[in-house]
């Protein structure tokens, strides 16, 4: 499957799993490039010799053929050695940081990784990869939870994979967060997520002045319909 036909830039997603297709997806919204999906290490190849990605992301854990496996055919055919490859995996799960590094891809990524891990990656190697994305203000209550302890604060923007929240209190950067809130203007559903605190605005000097005190949260976890509300949210703001 292709998208994005008008772009010259093309980027090859692989994954068995239709979700996580859709995740890295949608990763690429602000991105000019050209995607192009394969499910299994096969299609990858197939598609690597016929359509010619210039960047290819490729989980390991996959049927017919894993991801490790298409990686070295890739590497070993003269006309494809030089598309880069990056392969996503769990290690001790999927396989070994050693295998990974012996298939001869270009760079890896260890789940559980965020969107901006993913597209700082890529941007390596493809600088049409777009890492920013679209920011709309967003004033809502949100309830978080950081290592056990749970707090009440609101939101100041929005954005598709992330929110910036207003808080005074000392908060450590990097922490695992678990965050809930409602966008009650498109609808009543609680979005309930998971991420980790992506950068702290706090303390003296603060990194942005134009905002107030508080966090930046990377999600890295959350359902479709949540997708969907923020994504109607952003489009009507």
């Amino acid at each position: 499957m292709v998208e994005g036909c008008g772009a010259q830039m093309k980027v090859l997603l692989v994954d068995d799993v239709a979700f996580f297709r859709d995740v890295m997806r949608d990763y690429f919204r602000s991105s000019p490039v050209r995607l192009m999906f394969a499910s299994n290490g096969q299609e990858a190849l197939d598609t690597a010799l016929h359509d010619w990605p210039d960047l290819i992301f490729m989980d390991v854990a996959m049927p017919v053929m894993n991801g490790i496996e298409a990686c070295r055919k890739l590497k070993a055919n003269s006309h494809l050695a030089k598309i880069p490859v990056i392969l996503i995996f769990t290690p001790d799960r999927d396989a070994s940081e050693e295998d990974v590094k012996a298939s001869g891809c270009d760079a890896y990524l260890k789940k559980p990784f965020g969107r901006e891990d993913f597209l700082n990656l890529g941007h390596r190697y493809l600088y049409h990869i777009e890492r920013r994305e679209r920011r709309v203000p967003c004033q809502v209550p949100v309830s978080f939870t950081i290592s056990g302890k749970s707090y009440q604060s609101r939101s100041v923007d929005l954005s598709l994979h992330g929110l910036y929240v207003e808080f005074r209190e000392e908060i450590p950067p990097q922490k695992l967060i678990e965050v809930s809130f409602t966008l009650p203007t498109v609808s009543p559903y609680r979005i309930q997520a998971k991420g980790k605190v992506a950068w702290v605005n706090q303390g003296f000097p603060r990194k942005n002045l134009s905002i107030p005190q508080g966090f930046g949260i990377e999600i890295h976890a959350i359902d479709m319909e949540s997708v969907d509300i923020i994504k109607k949210f952003i489009e009507r703001n």
